[in-house]
């Protein structure tokens, strides 16, 4: 990989467009490109993420797998953008469910569903990843689970494990879950919305 010197030296637009390509192959694909941190951390940075708030208990927080786990890590990085994009995301999924007459699968909780569980997650790993609180790895195996199970029947799912999370009340371990999904539509459309934070 490049050295970091190398990265920031880059312009914005020369950065910006290998995130693009980034988001395009994995609307298409599926699957996500190896793509250099720093690149993903220097281009969100003059979209807006303040990566230089993040503290300790910022750092553990965006290590979560889950949208509720990483909310302080959020809230540092994003401020307000957290819940602009929250928002955005509960009006693109309505838009979806209008213009396609296909009702989005909802994540249930004890407390309340949510058909946009997924839709957030795309926004929390990028940043956590660019942050360098969870590793390349993680964030391609959750991406493409994202991608792959949208509008299959549950049993053809792809499951994954993540250690800590999702703990059975029997064994003490971890179990495999299939994470939430969404449209392919939606990558594009995100990183659309990101990108028009550009400070």
């Amino acid at each position: 990989m490049p050295e970091l010197k190398d990265i920031k030296d880059r312009p914005f637009e020369e950065r910006a467009a290998e995130v693009q390509r980034f988001i395009d192959y994995y609307s298409i694909e599926g699957d996500a490109r190896l793509i250099h941190p720093e690149v993903l951390n220097s281009v969100l940075a003059e979209l807006g993420a303040h990566f230089e708030n993040i503290d300790e208990e910022g750092k553990r927080s965006l290590a979560h797998y889950s949208n509720r786990g990483k909310h302080v890590g959020m809230e540092q990085v994003w401020g307000a953008r957290r819940a602009e994009f929250k928002a955005w995301a509960e009006r693109w999924a309505a838009g979806y469910e209008i213009s396609t007459r296909r009702e989005l699968p909802g994540v249930n909780f004890t407390d309340r569903s949510s058909k946009t569980e997924g839709m957030r997650q795309f926004l929390g790993e990028l940043t956590a990843y660019a942050a360098g609180c969870i590793q390349f790895s993680d964030l391609a195996e959750r991406l493409r689970a994202r991608f792959v199970n949208f509008g299959i029947p549950k049993t053809e799912r792809i499951k994954i494990t993540v250690p800590g999370y999702n703990i059975s009340r029997k064994t003490g371990k971890e179990k495999s879950f299939a994470p939430a999904s969404f449209p392919p539509e939606f990558p594009r459309d995100a990183w659309d919305k990101i990108k028009s934070w550009r400070r």
